[in-house]
């Protein structure tokens, strides 16, 4: 599929996810729409790890997340602002499959991509699953399935909250420290030591929602 009709797509999708008021106040924590769109629908633990996974990488920011399913939208509901995610492939712990290195926005071998405009930053991702399954070649061996799924949903939130963190900052470029950097090792998206962003990630996030006076 070309990429101009990803981003086609990813108008008619947004188009339909409408604001049925005005956005909440500043003064109230921003609320985030996430939709979810998966080619397989997956099991309930790795989706679930991955979402408190974001919301604790996030919650520095200050902003809320409020999950839905892109095919239950009713375009009803209000939100400061809005991302797509379409999960491409199997996100399931499956086979294990051989491993490689994260890639970065923009890449074509990229464990998720995130399109960008004329330097905008379009709230429209694409998470490859199937490659984001080769972190689980780090877990130790003998790993249990339950260890795998909540593995599986640790790396999937490191990526989503990577990508988030582009659509959320309207920023095309990374960090030198902390999960805003251009690359990960696969191997550290398993890891159960913290991988946060640093300060100014946060900071720039939260700036967009709550500009300084």
């Amino acid at each position: 599929m070309s990429r101009v009709l990803h981003l086609a797509l990813c108008v008619a999708l947004l188009a339909q996810i409408v604001w049925a008021q005005a956005p909440p106040a500043k003064s109230i924590s921003p609320l985030i729409g996430v939709y979810l769109d998966f080619d397989h629908i997956p099991e309930s633990v790795p989706v679930d790890v991955m979402k408190r996974a974001v919301e604790g990488l996030l919650k520095p920011s200050g902003i809320t997340l409020a999950w839905r399913s892109t095919r239950e939208n009713q375009g009803t509901e209000s939100f400061s602002g809005l991302a797509v995610l379409r999960f491409k492939g199997r996100c399931d712990i499956g086979s294990p499959l051989p491993a490689s290195d994260f890639g970065t926005l923009g890449e074509i071998d990229a464990l998720a991509l995130t399109e960008v405009s004329h330097g905008a930053v379009l709230p429209y991702t694409e998470v490859e699953c199937d490659q984001v399954r080769k972190a689980l070649s780090y877990l130790r061996p003998g790993a249990g399935p339950l260890q795998r799924e909540q593995a599986l949903g640790l790396a999937l939130g490191r990526v989503v909250a990577h990508e988030l963190y582009h659509i959320l900052a309207n920023s095309a470029g990374h960090a030198a420290v902390g999960l805003a950097k251009a690359s990960e090792l696969l191997r550290d998206l398993v890891s159960p030591r913290d991988l946060p962003f640093d300060e100014a990630t946060s900071h720039a996030i939260q700036n967009r929602f709550h500009p300084e006076e």
